[in-house]
C-alpha cells in the first residue's frame, strides 16, 4: 500500500464512481455490477456470459471470444426515515450514480483470456443534511474504493475453467458531523475527516460445465484493509478550532465466498442459485488515530458475518430478446447495540427485473430492481436516544449495461 500521498486524478475518478447510499449488498457491499447480473438478483456467477464476469466470476470470461466490453451506469434512488422514540424524526433521500466498465481479450489465444475491470464493490455515500436529531453522529459521509482488478483466465478443457482478478484497490473516505465545542449553549462545531489509502485483493473463481444443462462455480473474494490517512479538524463557521491534524482511519473489508448452480430445464431457460458468504466479523470497531489526542476514538462495531441468497431466472423470448427475474435475501451484519446512521443495516428482500436486445456483435441490457429493508426496531444502540427508535429503508434502481464484441 502507498500511503501519505494525493493522486488528484484518481481522487476525481473517485468522485465519478461513488455509490448511491449504503447496504445494497449487507452492510457497505455494491453488489450491482451490471446490468444482465442484476435483472436475475445477481445469481449470476454460474453464468458469468459477458464482461461483467470480471467481478462475479473471472472464470466465465472463457466464454467470451474476441474483445468484448460491457460497461454503463447505475441510478440509485434511496429512501431513509427515522422515527426516535423521543419524537425525532430525520430522512435521507439522495440519488447516486454509480458507472462501472469491463473489457476482456483473447489475443488470439485458444485458452487463455485477459480483461480488466472498473468498479466500486464497497462504498457509502450519505448527506442527512447539517441540522436534525443525527447531526452529532453524521451529516455527510463518503467511502469509495476504485477496484482495478486486471484478470487472467484459462479454460482446462471445454468443461472446466479457472480465472483470478486481481484487485488493486484506491480508497477515499470522508465525513462530516456537529461537535460540542463548548458549554450547553453554545453554537456547535463541525468534524471533517478525510483520508485516502491503496489496498490489494484477489478475486479467484472456477467455472464447471458439467454438461451442456448444468453449471458449477465458486468465487472467492479475499479481504483487505484500509487505513485512511489524511486530515482531520474541527471548525465553528469559518475559524478553525483544532487542527488539521495528521489522521488514520482503519477500516476491515471482508472475505466472501459464493457458490451458484445454473440449470437449463428447456433451451431457453436459464435457472440459477447463488449463496454467498461475507465475513464481516472482521469490522470490531470504527478506530481513529491521531497525532492529536483529541481525535483518537474508538467505537464498538461487531458487525456479524451472514449469508445472501440469490434466485434469479433468463428466458429467451426469440433470437433477439431475453427477459429476467430474480429474488434475493440477505442478513443484516449489525445487531442492535451498535446500529448507527451511517450504516443502517437490516435484513433486505430484493426484486428484480431485467430485458434485453441483442444483435450479433452488440447487446444492451436494462434492469430494475426494488430493495426493501426489514424494519429495525433500535432501543438498546450505544448512541442512546439519539439512534433508539424505528427505521424504514427501500431503494429503487435502474441499471443499464451496453456490451460491444469486436
Amino acid at each position: 500500500m502507498l500511503k501519505h500521498k494525493r493522486f488528484e486524478w484518481l481522487a476525481g475518478l473517485g468522485s465519478i464512481l461513488l455509490c448511491g447510499a449504503t447496504c445494497f449488498g449487507g452492510a457497505i457491499d455494491v453488489p450491482q455490477q451490471g446490468a444482465r447480473a442484476d435483472g436475475q438478483a445477481e445469481a449470476f456467477a454460474a453464468q458469468a456470459d459477458d464482461a461483467s464476469a470480471i467481478y462475479f466470476n473471472p472464470a466465465g470470461i472463457t466464454q467470451l471470444h474476441g474483445t468484448v466490453y460491457t460497461g454503463g451506469d447505475s441510478l440509485f434512488l434511496p429512501s431513509w426515515e427515522f422515527h426516535g422514540t423521543a419524537g425525532q424524526e430525520q430522512g435521507m433521500h439522495l440519488p447516486s450514480i454509480l458507472p462501472y466498465g469491463y473489457l476482456t481479450t483473447d489475443f488470439g489465444l485458444e485458452k487463455f483470456r485477459f480483461g480488466f475491470g472498473l468498479n466500486n464493490d464497497f462504498g457509502l455515500n450519505e448527506d442527512w443534511g447539517t441540522s436534525g436529531p443525527l447531526q452529532t453522529l453524521v451529516q455527510r459521509a463518503h467511502i469509495y474504493n476504485v477496484n482495478m482488478a486486471p484478470t487472467v483466465a484459462y479454460a482446462i478443457n471445454d468443461h472446466l475453467s479457472i480465472g483470478s482478478a486481481m484487485n488493486i484497490y484506491y480508497g477515499q473516505l470522508e465525513q462530516y458531523r456537529s461537535v460540542a465545542v463548548g458549554p450547553p449553549g453554545t453554537p456547535l462545531g463541525n468534524f471533517h475527516f478525510r483520508g485516502q489509502d491503496w489496498a490489494l485483493g484477489a478475486t479467484p473463481g472456477i467455472l464447471w460445465k458439467i454438461d451442456d444443462r448444468n453449471t458449477l462455480a465458486a468465487v472467492y473474494r479475499s479481504g483487505f484493509k484500509m487505513q485512511y490517512s489524511g486530515e482531520a479538524r474541527v471548525g465553528a463557521g469559518w475559524r478553525t478550532l483544532v487542527g488539521p491534524s495528521h489522521t488514520w482511519a482503519e477500516e476491515n473489508f471482508p472475505q466472501s465466498a459464493t457458490l451458484a448452480y445454473a440449470i437449463r430445464p428447456i433451451e431457453r431457460l436459464k435457472l440459477e442459485a447463488d449463496v454467498v458468504w461475507t465475513d464481516w466479523d472482521v469490522v470490531k470497531n470504527v478506530t481513529l488515530s491521531s497525532d492529536n489526542p483529541a481525535f483518537n476514538q474508538k467505537i464498538p462495531a461487531d458487525w456479524k458475518s451472514g449469508f445472501e441468497y440469490r434466485a434469479g431466472a433468463q428466458y429467451d423470448l426469440t433470437k433477439h430478446w431475453t427477459v429476467r427475474a430474480g429474488y434475493a435475501f440477505g442478513q443484516s451484519a449489525i445487531p442492535s447495540d451498535t446500529y448507527a446512521p451511517l450504516v443502517p443495516d437490516s435484513n433486505y428482500h430484493l426484486l428484480s427485473a431485467g430485458v434485453s436486445y441483442s444483435q450479433a456483435n452488440w447487446s444492451i441490457d436494462a434492469a430494475y430492481q426494488f430493495i426493501f429493508r426489514e424494519t429495525r426496531h433500535i432501543g438498546n444502540s450505544i448512541y442512546g436516544s439519539q439512534v433508539d427508535g424505528t427505521w424504514d429503508n427501500h431503494f429503487n434502481e435502474l441499471l443499464v449495461s451496453l456490451t460491444i464484441k469486436i
